[in-house]
């Protein structure tokens, strides 16, 4: 008997993270660097080695004070981050994060309900697991609050316990349906 296989598709492949890639912070460079006459600017850094000039750019505030400095991406993006990317025709480059194609963690999530649960959970100071028990209301926190909390949490959990239940029930049909596929082979052959 072979074993049911779930999902759907190829697995996708995954693409860096923002958190696990080395980047530059403009409030790294800016501060050193930012004067008040000064419109734009380049800032050289070394890159594996390799010297880089990155772009720089002040826009003055609304209400006056210091100006908010910024990075110029190759796309002429204004952003406060450059990313480490690689680059097939010169090496490893700074990018901004749609150029350096980067994803935050949260967008690689399958498990966005569970998820949801866990962090309301820990917000409470309960368990993280789903359908764990509840602890009691300390003294110092608000009846209105943990009503709400507690509110939150169970609808939380009924959705995600729903699509548990969908999951099994998805997962005995293909069981079933893949039994009967096999006797009706056996049938045939014998």
């Amino acid at each position: 008997m072979t074993l049911p296989v779930f999902g759907k598709g190829r697995p996708r492949r995954l693409r860096p993270l923002v958190e696990t890639t080395a980047r530059i912070c403009i409030g790294d460079v800016a501060c050193s660097l930012f004067t008040a006459s000064r419109a734009s600017g380049t800032v050289r850094v070394a890159v594996d080695g390799k010297p880089e000039t990155i772009e720089m750019v002040f826009e003055d505030r609304n209400y006056g004070g210091r100006g908010q400095a910024y990075f110029l991406c190759g796309c002429g993006r204004k952003c406060l981050h450059l990313y480490l990317r690689n680059d097939p025709r010169d090496g490893r480059r700074l990018a901004c994060r749609r150029c350096s194609g980067v994803a935050y963690a949260s967008q690689h999530t399958r498990r966005r309900g569970i998820n949801r649960v866990a962090r309301l959970r820990r917000k409470i100071g309960a368990l993280p697991s789903p359908l764990m028990p509840i602890p009691a209301k300390p003294a110092h926190v608000r009846r209105d609050f943990w009503a709400r909390a507690i509110a939150r949490i169970a609808v939380a959990e009924t959705l995600v316990a729903s699509e548990l239940h969908d999951m099994l029930v998805r997962a005995r049909r293909r069981l079933r349906d893949e039994r009967h596929r096999d006797r009706g082979s056996r049938a045939r052959t014998a």
